[in-house]
Formats: structure tokens, sequence, C-alpha cells
């Protein structure tokens, strides 16, 4: 590569990364001011005076107040699509891979909890084109649930069961972690969490003749094993006692 070409993709990279810093700007300040007032009582000027930017340059990545609730959505659903695979890579085991994919998949609802609530209290205010949009992305990451759960059916892994169903069962149990945070917060992190409904989902699942394979993946637990206040010093003391 010739120094010219170098200093061609330079600004290039630099324009980019810029534009990927407003966008986050946009979202992150969107998620706060509609956690707040709602979205239809959020203005686009109260957005650019949160963001620190000018309307004119909300206007730039945005054609209506809609897509930025757009955006929001958006930016979480292709945070499971960049996080869910990758967490899968390289593992061999189509029950592993799915451990894997939708603890991966909690994480992600964890990070975004507040974005995930809009997307279920707003949605209804996207138009159709920007709703088969979130339709289509939200298909896509399922599928690679799904396709695990075939993958381990097929195997001989898992009971004769609608693999479609059994995935979004999944996608919507790790929704209800930012749904029933005010909930289970209190005693359960998001790896707790998604350990325990993965374990209820699968214990339900397994061939009997294949359990004896997966015991991490089939332990629920108890609520003296969860995050609790003082677990952690706890745990720290009986460590240094074996």
């Amino acid at each position: 590569m010739t120094s010219s070409s170098s200093a061609a993709i330079g600004p290039e990279a630099i324009k980019a990364a810029r534009a990927s810093w407003r966008r986050s700007q946009i979202v992150e300040s969107a998620v706060r001011l509609m956690e707040a007032q709602g979205f239809h009582e959020m203005s686009v000027s109260a957005l650019a005076r949160a963001a620190g930017i000018s309307v004119g340059t909300i206007y730039q990545y945005v054609n209506s107040k809609e897509d930025i609730l757009l955006l929001i959505i958006e930016d979480v659903l292709q945070a499971y699509a960049q996080e869910v695979p990758e967490a899968m890579s390289g593992i061999a085991d189509p029950l592993e891979r799915l451990a894997a994919g939708f603890l991966a998949y909690c994480h992600v609802v964890d990070r975004h909890q507040t974005a995930t609530l809009l997307a279920y209290r707003e949605s209804r205010s996207l138009s159709k084109p920007g709703l088969q949009t979130v339709i289509n992305l939200e298909i896509e990451t399922t599928g690679l649930l799904v396709t695990e759960l075939r993958a381990a059916l097929t195997a001989g892994i898992l009971r004769s069961h609608d693999s479609e169903l059994v995935g979004a069962d999944l996608i919507i149990l790790a929704h209800m972690w930012a749904l029933k945070h005010w909930h289970f917060g209190d005693h359960l992190d998001a790896e707790s969490y998604g350990r325990a409904q993965l374990a209820i989902v699968l214990g339900g699942l397994i061939e009997d003749g294949q359990r004896d394979r997966y015991p991490h993946l089939l332990v629920l637990p108890s609520r003296s094993d969860s995050r609790q206040p003082g677990a952690e010093a706890g745990a720290g003391h009986a460590g240094g006692q074996r």
C-alpha cells in the first residue's frame, strides 16, 4: 500500500469514526430523555441540547423523530447480531453454542435495559416500514438460536420440539431481564439469571441419555447462590477455607 492510498483511507476512517460517535451521542441522549419523558413528549430541540449538538446535526442522521426511536431499537438489535455469533464462534457442540448465544443475548439486554423497555413501550409508534425493519432484525437474531436448537435435535441431544417456538421463548426470557429487573435484580445478575432460565428450558428438552453430558447447563441456582448483599464477601471467605 502506498503512502498516498494510506492518506486517502485516513480521512475516511476519521469521518466514519466521528459519524459513529455522533450517532452514539444521539442514541444515548434519546434513551435518557425517552425514559424520563416518553417518546411523544421528547422534542428534537431538547435532544440536541442533551446531546450537545445542533438540531441540524441530528437531522443529518434522521429524517424524523420516529427515526430516532428506530435508531435506538436498531442499536440494540445490531448488538445482538454482532455479539451473539461472536459468543458462539469456535464452539463445536450445538447445545453449548445455544447456551453461549443465549447468555450473550442476556448480557446485551443487561447493558441496554432502558432501550429494551422503550422498544416494548414505544415500537407501536414506528411506521410500517420501520416496524418491518425491526421485525426483520429480530427474526435474524432469533434464527441464530433456532439454528442451534435444530442442530441439537438432529444430533439427538434434544427431544422433538418446535424449534421456532422455543427460540422465541428464549428471546422473550432474555427480554424479561429488563422487564422484571426491578424484581430479580436484587438477587440475580444477568449471567445467573440467564443460566437459570436456560436450565428451566433445557431441563424439559434434553434427552435422558444426554443429561450427564450437560450438568452445568441444568443447574438451577438457589437464591442463596445468587447475588445478594454480602454474598461476594461470604464467597471469598468460604474460598479461603478450602
